[in-house]
């Protein structure tokens, strides 16, 4: 089994993180690694389930979990206790045999993380957060970004694919 390799993409809403984890996700599955992803749903509140399929009325009728399969695809509803630690959600996704997962959010948590620097108030996660291994700023906030790196922390334009080429090289020891 594959110890799967944790990283976090952190930021504030609209920061961009979701690109920045599909196209880190399209990059991982060209080079042959598969990646799962798991989101913190900081919003308040439970996630919201649009459909109405019978998995789902399962589910909202009190079922501790429903799962639905269909030609090699889960998806999968479960109530878990609000104490599950970070550790424990990354001990379900694990069963997927990833060889990386990509926890978007959780910002607090100490695994290595990149963070989305998008305009000034956001330069704070970097004075707030642990283990920043690398920082992808939008471009009016490259030069705040660099400062603040000092040359210590690699720091990338949100666009582009500077920041997958380093995580490939750094993480999985591969070059594009």
């Amino acid at each position: 089994m594959v110890k799967p390799v944790i990283f976090q993409i952190a930021g504030f809403q609209n920061s961009g993180k979701t690109t920045i984890i599909s196209a880190l996700i399209k990059e991982l599955r060209g080079n042959q690694y598969e990646a799962a992803v798991l989101k913190h749903h900081g919003h308040g509140g439970k996630p919201d389930y649009a459909l109405q399929k019978d998995s789902h009325k399962h589910f909202h009728s009190g079922a501790i979990a429903s799962l639905v399969e269909g030609e090699g695809t889960i998806e999968l509803l479960a109530n878990i206790n609000e104490d599950n630690t970070l550790s424990k959600l990354i001990e379900v996704l694990s069963f997927f045999h990833p060889h990386v997962i990509i926890v978007e959010g959780y910002k607090n948590e100490d695994f290595p993380k990149a963070v989305l620097i998008r305009d000034e108030e956001d330069l704070r996660l970097l004075k707030r957060l642990s283990s920043i291994e690398a920082i992808l700023a939008w471009p009016q906030m490259l030069h705040a970004a660099e400062e603040f790196s000092g040359g210590n922390i690699p720091v990338f334009p949100i666009n582009g694919t500077l920041f997958t080429e380093w995580f490939l090289n750094s993480y999985l020891n591969t070059s594009l």
